[in-house]
């Protein structure tokens, strides 16, 4: 019966996820490999040298932060995707028959299946980060491409505790959450209604962020420990982190457009909406934080929380512009954070705090009545 319910997930979840990603998958596919195989250097390499040079984006990887950071952020959305998937195959009525038959195995049972259905699913991240984990510990890179294989382990476990949580809980779908029983009786600011969101029904988007700076900040500092009070690596860290958080602040304009559209109906003036929606990421970046507190000292870390809060100022107003949905989104946040990065190496890292102020107000006051809701 267990192998029954092991061909019967992986029909239903695993060949429905690659049917419907099919294009996307061949197109990244098509695109490491033509880059990390055939990729032809400028001038003249000696043949010793070609090798590495094929391998130069691989090593990149395992080697420096910043691609290494682009690449965990990229696997994360591709669990999220996954996942997303996963659970929405889940809630239709046509496979309610699971909560019947294959949850009533044992636990362990169920959890094994559940992983090796996100195993099936995570086949080509995995494929391209054994790859790398092989590469990076024939150069010595040994910290990194283990910590890299172990990222995806985890990543592939915890999806499969949340499918093994929801299996089991589709016939309670509609009962409130231990943030909503426990916080029926507070007054809640209508600013902050979004976090509560975040910790009652996107958990794991948040937990996801918070992994994926846990990892950045981990990464970097043990490969730059000799850098540690270098304000530039400092400032390029926290904007990764701000980077980490767009998908938050997506979920965050949908959130306010879905439920709060009533606001411009208040009696709110615009500088207060614009700044008291930075209660959320107040608390929803509270570890990060309380953790620059704790490392770098009041001083210094002011500096790095004020240009985070304002570069978060500056991507929240990039939503309000008409029509605009999560691919030209990213492409605006990955474009500022590159011109982020050039002006932080210049040493102009503290001039962006002003900067990114005013243009997210410019932007915000222009655009905060636009009829713009996101679909």
């Amino acid at each position: 019966m267990f192998t029954t319910s092991n061909t019967a997930l992986k029909k239903i979840f695993v060949d429905g996820f690659y049917r419907i990603h099919a294009g996307m998958l061949v197109f990244l596919f098509v695109i490491l490999i033509s880059y990390c195989l055939f990729i032809n250097t400028l001038g003249t390499v000696r043949p010793d040298q070609i090798d590495f040079w094929q391998f130069f984006f691989t090593v990149s990887l395992v080697s420096n932060p910043l691609i290494l950071t682009f690449y965990l952020l990229g696997s994360s959305l591709y669990a999220y995707k996954s996942l997303k998937y996963v659970l929405n195959q889940l809630a239709l009525p046509q496979q309610q028959f699971l909560y019947y038959s294959f949850s009533s195995s044992a636990k362990k049972q169920q959890f094994l299946a559940w992983c090796a259905v996100q195993t099936y699913i995570f086949i080509p991240v995995l494929c391209y980060t054994l790859y790398a984990t092989a590469i990076g510990l024939v150069f010595g890179f040994y910290v990194i491409s283990i910590g890299i294989l172990l990222f995806q382990v985890l990543l592939i476990v915890a999806s499969a505790y949340i499918c093994l949580r929801e299996n089991n809980r589709l016939m309670q779908a509609n009962q409130p959450g231990w943030l909503i029983r426990i916080s029926k009786k507070w007054s809640k600011p209508v600013f902050l209604l979004f976090s509560f969101q975040v910790f009652n029904h996107s958990k794991l988007a948040y937990l996801l962020t918070k992994l994926l700076s846990w990892v950045l900040m981990s990464s970097v500092f043990l490969d730059f420990a000799d850098l540690e009070d270098n304000s530039r690596l400092l400032m390029l860290i926290t904007s990764c982190i701000v980077v980490a958080h767009v998908v938050l602040m997506y979920q965050e304009k949908i959130f306010n457009d879905r439920y709060l559209s009533f606001l411009p109906n208040f009696p709110f003036t615009k500088g207060r909406v614009f700044f008291s929606f930075c209660l959320n990421y107040v608390v929803l970046l509270l570890p990060e934080v309380c953790w620059m507190l704790s490392r770098f000292g009041v001083l210094p870390a002011i500096g790095l929380i004020a240009f985070a809060f304002s570069a978060i100022l500056l991507f929240r107003s990039l939503l309000l512009l008409n029509a605009i949905q999560i691919k030209g989104f990213l492409i605006r946040v990955f474009c500022l954070f590159f011109l982020f990065y050039v002006l932080i190496m210049f040493g102009l890292g503290l001039m962006l705090i002003p900067l990114n102020i005013v243009a997210a107000w410019i932007l915000f006051r222009r655009n905060y009545l636009n009829n713009n809701i996101l679909c």
